[in-house]
């Protein structure tokens, strides 16, 4: 008699999401395969059976290893998340430099624009 299991094939569907995710950001990570994969099992055992992609991460990033920022020179700090641009967190930029990048290239357009057309007269 077959076994069936506890949870559905919703379940199954979002654990393979859930390992494709985390193997995907592995790939990123400055290790050997094998290493990767052992850190992805050992992250996906951890979970439970419907786990979202987002919680397999946080895992993952439970298992990684931190460096004391007290390691680094002073010369040479850690980078952390304050140091990245705003762009790469999701976060909306505001003042000045947000209005600049959310609509600068639409005046380098116009002033190409304008540029093509005065050309265009003086000829």
């Amino acid at each position: 008699m077959p076994i069936a299991p506890d949870h559905g094939r919703d379940a199954d569907a979002s654990r393979e999401r859930t390992a494709r995710c985390l193997l995907s950001y592995a790939e990123q990570l400055p290790l050997t395969t094998e290493e990767r994969l052992e850190l992805v099992l050992a992250a996906l055992r951890k979970l439970p059976a419907g786990a979202t992609p987002e919680q397999g991460l946080d895992a993952l990033l439970a298992l990684l290893p931190a460096h004391e920022p007290a390691s680094f020179p002073p010369d040479h700090p850690c980078v952390g998340r304050s140091h990245m641009p705003c762009q790469y967190l999701g976060r909306p930029r505001s003042g000045l430099g947000g209005f600049l990048a959310q609509w600068g290239w639409l005046a380098v357009v116009g002033l190409l624009l304008a540029l093509t057309l005065l050309l265009n007269i003086s000829q």
